[in-house]
């Protein structure tokens, strides 16, 4: 799994050389790389408020986890952390447009984190059904949860990875082909993604089924909660599909306020759901006293 990591970062440096080489001969002034790509001037104005709510979020969620000690959590407030510096970085990209080295560590602080979202997401469900309910509510075994739906992702991403090269390749040829793999893998992930929120609803109305109230039990406000923060992720998931589908002169990619709006906004929503409940109190409760003694296996 590390080395498939490895192999998307490269994947994105050698996309990005590419990107910054070109391939026009005629012209005397070659486009930056930020404007090649973004097709804007970022915001630094923008870029500092955003990282610094996301480094506020992060110093938060880090108060949570050690307060309850959940290091199983770790992955949030450490994903959010590289956002925030990510973010941060969209100004000195700004000041030197050309600068490779500056672009490719706010795209790979951008584009990665996420995904440990989306993780921590999975591993509540896996506790949730483990620890509070019962596993026959649960389409997926529990405890693979969270290794099927990562594998999902970390083969997403390298179908990205993939398309991105090949929309920049010097070749003309490949660049509708590299566009429509680019486009394939963002489907991957939303779809992915959606059916994880399938495994949720299903959980939740076999429970209610049961005649479980939600309000009454206390780990209720867990199934809210991973609804919530789910339904911020899948609005930034739909969001980088239909900006690809649009193409590199697409309106939303062509405006920077959509990214904020669409992608920066509701990853920060979701993450900041969890510095108001953090999930500890609710996973320690347990609806039947035979989950209970499963909590350790877990």
């Amino acid at each position: 799994m590390q080395s498939a990591n490895i192999l998307i970062i490269v994947t994105f440096l050698v996309s990005a050389v590419r990107a910054a080489s070109g391939n026009s001969t005629t012209s005397v002034e070659r486009p930056t790389i930020v404007s090649a790509v973004f097709k804007y001037d970022p915001n630094k104005a923008a870029a500092a408020v955003v990282g610094g709510l996301y480094l506020i979020a992060s110093l938060c969620l880090f108060m949570r986890l050690f307060m309850n000690k959940a290091w199983w959590g770790l992955c949030l407030p450490i994903a959010s952390t590289f956002m925030s510096v990510g973010f941060s970085m969209r100004i000195p990209m700004a000041m030197n447009p050309s600068s490779l080295p500056i672009f490719m560590v706010q795209q790979l602080l951008t584009l990665l984190p996420p995904a440990a979202y989306l993780a921590f997401n999975y591993i509540i469900y896996g506790r949730f059904i483990v620890n509070c309910v019962d596993r026959h509510y649960s389409w997926i075994n529990p405890e693979k949860v969270v290794r099927y739906f990562v594998v999902s992702d970390i083969t997403a991403f390298f179908v990205q990875g993939v398309g991105g090269g090949l929309e920049v390749s010097t070749k003309v040829t490949a660049e509708k082909p590299g566009a429509n793999v680019l486009l394939t893998g963002l489907v991957i992930q939303t779809l992915s993604f959606g059916f994880f929120m399938v495994l949720v609803v299903h959980a939740w109305h076999g429970i209610l089924r049961d005649g479980f109230q939600l309000r009454q039990e206390p780990w209720g406000p867990i199934l809210w909660i991973l609804m919530f923060s789910s339904s911020a992720y899948i609005i930034r998931c739909i969001y980088r599909v239909i900006e690809v589908a649009q193409g590199n002169g697409g309106y939303l990619v062509t405006h920077e306020i959509y990214f904020y709006l669409l992608d920066s906004q509701p990853l920060l929503i979701g993450i900041c759901t969890y510095i108001i409940y953090w999930p500890t109190k609710y996973l320690e409760a347990s609806a039947k006293p035979v989950t209970r003694e499963m909590t350790g296996r877990y």
